[in-house]
């Protein structure tokens, strides 16, 4: 046996020789593992873990070198103070329910009796109460001992989510045996909450005794939640329900910021007729529908739901659990990309004013975070991978923004490993879903596109045209590929009726025809893929090849591929020997699952009526195709001949290989040329798909599966079955709920928060990994300040804003030259009056939208036909023409001496396409620019970058 201490590749590593009864040397060791094996696999060696008793632990707990407490918040959990008074206060608590039969109350009365018993029992067992006296600040002592008093008898929703969520996972490490518990306490606490609220009972003074009851709870909140105004105070139960958030996703995370929002009684106040916008609502967009899978981890949804959109079936549990809140579900996309849609800068200036994501994508997330800096909106970020969760704070003006970080790229599987040396599982099933896509939307797409083309030429002038559109590979490669799918085409069912009718039997026989060659190209699919190629390699590199260094080729991770074809010839014995019949079975798989994909492509959807029986390929038709198309080592010899000898080139010259590669094209064009209409060799689009990982009966899985096991067969890589193959080709990361309960609780703690507008320092971002166990909570930082103009700083929620006047407005908006004054003006007033020789030394260099450039001094300085072009109209034409403005692009504007503004023919005059239309009413729906301005500084000559500026609509 031995301990690995550290892997190197994931074919070499070093080791820790344990004890073992073999005599063998170090030495004779190492030979042998290197000698008879090429790679390792990983075994988790369990662990047993002890734990104290509660009794003892409660009485252990003060002892240093027992270790048993978890880290969690890095500036209260190492305060001994506070770990005491939190101690103290769960065993007054115990003691207090015991006298008296009851949590204690609010009243002076018993805080007072409450803190009496945590002061005895932190003393109780103590040999040094006069050392540990001395070494608690009884001030701070006291403070959190009151709290807990005052608060205790209260349910606060969102600590009651998290406090589940982390008993839940721990249940779970107990009864599975995975992953590491909790060593001994965990203490948690969010009292930045009380520092900030109404004071817990003032309104309701009480003087019970020991006969009290319960009749000293405060009274419920007219708007819910309870327990939440006897903790944080009425007034902001009442603020919370008049509020507008904004849920962007109700997945996982969504769903249980939802639950308890609900229970917070986040916006169900409603709307007075009398007092305009006084209502709160609860704003909720998702696009995407349920599938059956999400059912395990997202809570508000049940099987009745598969196949509705998450939002709105979310609003409808939402209705069930709190019919007071009022949700607005939407199912648009968020998104730079988004033209058109509900959350526009209308909606952004009255309908948010807190953002909770819980997205599963950082596009999404950026484009969110860019939104909430631009309207200085507060953002609470959530996300989960597996058992690891964070939640990040974006406090408006004060922290830094999402975007402010950027997290490590992904790792991804490089091309030639992919490609040639698979070592891993997870890079043949990676494989496997590239192919898929090439196969059955690229290939169909790249048909769909060069169809009228096609038509409208000869297949040589056709032909020309991809070689000088694609290159001389790439046209010869997609030529082969197009003719063989229009040929496809021609003979494709052209019924768009059932093809079981009767009055279709020649549909019917077209469908035969297509089943029957589709069958055949599985079949040589499969050849090339998993023989020819593979044969093509060790041709190139022989299993006893060296590489450049001297060094053994097929080391390390690269392991010696092995041909696979169908074989069913028996051994001497009689039977056919296990690897072969499991490579058999996958070759059959394959070819079922490609063919099958195959006719489909061609069918019309109408053709498909019986549950994609229509496409379906039997197991004896594969294995006849299979049998009649296996290929041979002669035939692959030949192959390889031919190859190294269009490699060679024949000794021709340029022209000479040009023209083979031009014919070759033809010729593969050529058969679809003549077999179909001239015009129109395909009677309708094919039909293209995307992977689709959820639908169990659309054969997506089962190629990708197939595909998979093949490669890892060639490579000696262990096959999977396809729950594993649909995990890693569908990218799910496999969510817990506990996860997912854990940072939507925070995420809610965050928000109450927000919603007192507590400091900086009092927010809380959240990184967690429940497997760990690790938990830190932490303050967000403060906002970066940058250098601005004359030694000013600002930071990312810093704006300068230029106003448009009526006047302008009027003209068609304000011209560049105004705005460039009207800037000018703005940086030289904030920065105090200054002699003229000053002002005219102020030079603005560039002003940029995004990605374009609208002006430049360099380029457009004094040029009247953009400077006294509406800024509106130059973002217009800069979007809709994908570049920076220039000269060339206004001639139709023409100069003029008129000092006046005056409108200029808009872009809208100019014909465009649909996709430009919409861009141009997106812009006209803004009420507001924001540009990027660059100004030099006089002094210096340095560019400086201004705030940035937006131009507001009048």
């Amino acid at each position: 046996q031995c301990e690995v201490l550290n892997v190197l590749t994931p074919a070499r590593f070093t080791v820790k020789r344990r004890h073992t009864r073999t005599k063998a040397s170090a030495e004779e060791f190492v030979h042998l593992v290197n000698g008879s094996s090429n790679s390792f696999s990983r075994i988790k060696v369990p662990r047993r873990v002890p734990f104290l008793s509660l009794e003892d632990a409660l009485k252990r707990w003060k002892d240093p070198s027992q270790d048993l407490f978890a880290a969690s918040d890095l500036d209260k959990s190492f305060d001994p103070n506070r770990r005491s008074a939190v101690m103290s206060s769960f065993a007054a608590l115990d003691e207090f329910a015991s006298e008296y039969g009851r949590l204690p109350h609010a009243s002076e009365h018993d805080v007072v009796h409450f803190s009496r018993l945590a002061k005895r029992t932190r003393r109780r067992g103590d040999d040094n109460d006069d050392d540990d006296d001395d070494d608690i600040a009884e001030d701070d002592y006291t403070d959190i001992v009151d709290a807990f008093a005052r608060c205790c008898r209260a349910r606060l929703a969102p600590v009651q989510a998290l406090a589940g969520a982390l008993g839940a996972q721990e249940v779970l490490k107990a009864a599975s045996g995975l992953y590491n518990p909790v060593r001994q306490f965990l203490l948690y606490d969010c009292d930045e909450l009380l520092a900030h609220r109404d004071r817990v009972g003032a309104k309701k003074k009480t003087s019970q005794g020991k006969g009290g009851s319960d009749a000293a709870t405060a009274k419920p909140s007219r708007v819910g939640a309870a327990g939440q105004s006897y903790v944080l105070g009425e007034s902001l139960t009442r603020k919370l329900a008049s509020a507008k958030l904004f849920v962007v996703g109700s997945g996982a995370i969504g769903c249980e910021i939802l639950k308890n929002l609900s229970a917070m009684g986040a916006g169900s106040a409603r709307s007075k007729k009398k007092k305009r916008g006084g209502g709160g609502c609860v704003v909720l967009t998702d696009m995407d529908t349920i599938e059956r899978s999400n059912l395990s981890r997202q809570l508000l949804f049940r099987d009745c739901d598969v196949g509705k959109f998450k939002s709105a079936a979310a609003s409808e549990a939402i209705g069930r659990y709190n019919s007071r809140v009022n949700v607005d579900a939407h199912t648009s996309k968020v998104g730079d990309d988004v033209t058109d849609g509900p959350f526009d800068d209308d909606f952004w200036a009255s309908g948010v004013d807190v953002v909770l994501n819980a997205l599963d994508n950082i596009e999404a997330r950026l484009y969110m975070d860019a939104q909430c800096v631009r309207h200085s909106k507060g953002l609470i970020d959530a996300g989960t991978l597996g058992s690891k969760g964070n939640v990040q704070v974006i406090v408006p003006n004060q922290s830094e923004s999402y975007g402010s970080s950027v997290d490590p790229p992904e790792p991804a599987i490089p091309v030639c490993t992919l490609k040639n040396f698979p070592y891993d599982i997870s890079h043949t099933i990676q494989w496997g879903r590239d192919l898929f896509d090439g196969l059955y939307n690229r290939r169909p797409n790249q048909v769909n596109d060069h169809s009228d083309a096609f038509g409208n030429m000869s297949s040589e002038d056709f032909a020309r045209r991809l070689l000088r559109n694609l290159g001389e590979d790439a046209a010869l490669e997609a030529s082969e590929e197009m003719g063989e799918d229009f040929l496809a085409a021609v003979g494709a069912p052209s019924s768009e009726g059932n093809l079981a009718d009767d009055d279709n039997a020649a549909a019917a026989a077209a469908l035969d025809r297509l089943r029957v060659s589709s069958a055949e190209w599985a079949v040589r699919l499969a050849n090339r893929l998993f023989y020819d190629s593979v044969v093509d390699l060790l041709r190139r590199h022989p299993p006893d090849s060296l590489d450049d260094e001297g060094e053994p080729f097929w080391s390390g991770s690269r392991r010696v591929p092995r041909a696979l074809s169908y074989d069913a010839t028996p051994s001497d014995d009689g039977t056919v020997p296990a690897d072969r019949m499991v490579a058999n079975d996958h070759l059959v798989e394959f070819v079922r699952a490609a063919a099958r994909l195959r006719i489909e492509t061609f069918l019309s959807p109408d053709a498909m009526t019986d549950g994609g029986r229509e496409s379906e390929v039997s197991k004896e038709d594969a294995i006849f195709a299979l049998e009649a198309f296996s290929p041979s080592d002669d035939e692959s010899e030949e192959n390889n001949e031919e190859d190294e000898e269009a490699g060679r080139g024949g000794g021709g010259d340029d022209n000479d290989d040009d023209d083979d590669i031009l014919s070759r094209m033809v010729e593969s064009l050529d058969g679809a040329k003549k077999a179909g209409d001239q015009s129109s060799p395909i009677s309708r689009l094919l039909n293209v798909v995307e992977f689709e990982k959820d639908d169990e009966s659309n054969g997506h899985v089962p190629f990708v599966t197939a595909s998979s096991n093949l490669r890892a067969l060639c490579y000696g890589i262990k096959p999977v079955d396809a729950m594993e193959t649909r995990r890693v080709a569908g990218r799910i990361v496999p969510a817990m709920i506990t996860t997912t309960g854990l940072v939507a609780a925070a995420s809610c703690v965050e928000l109450l928060k927000m919603m007192q507008g507590v400091p900086l320092r009092s927010h809380k971002n959240a990184f967690v990994n429940l497997a760990l166990p690790f938990f830190a909570f932490t303050s967000p930082l403060p906002a970066e300040e940058m250098g601005g103009w004359r030694g000013e700083t600002y930071t990312i929620w810093d704006r300068m804003e230029v106003r448009e006047g009526r006047k302008s407005a009027e003209r068609g908006g304000m011209t560049l030259s105004r705005f460039l004054r009207q800037l000018r003006k703005q940086i030289e007033s904030d920065e105090g009056e200054g002699d003229e020789e000053e002002e005219e030394e102020m030079e603005i260099c560039s002003v940029s939208y995004g990605p374009y450039m609208l002006y430049a001094n360099f380029l457009h300085e004094g040029d009247e036909s953009i400077l006294r072009k509406s800024v509106w109209d130059l973002v217009k034409e800069a979007a809709i023409s994908g570049d920076d403005i220039d000269e060339e692009d206004f001639g139709l504007f023409p100069d003029s001496d008129d000092d006046e503004e005056r409108p200029s023919p808009p872009p809208e005059s100019r014909e465009l396409t649909d996709e430009q239309r919409e861009q141009i009413e997106a812009i006209d729906r803004k009420r507001s620019l924001e540009l990027s301005v660059i100004v030099e500084d006089p002094e210096t000559g340095e560019e400086i970058e201004l705030p940035p500026v937006s131009v507001v609509r009048w």
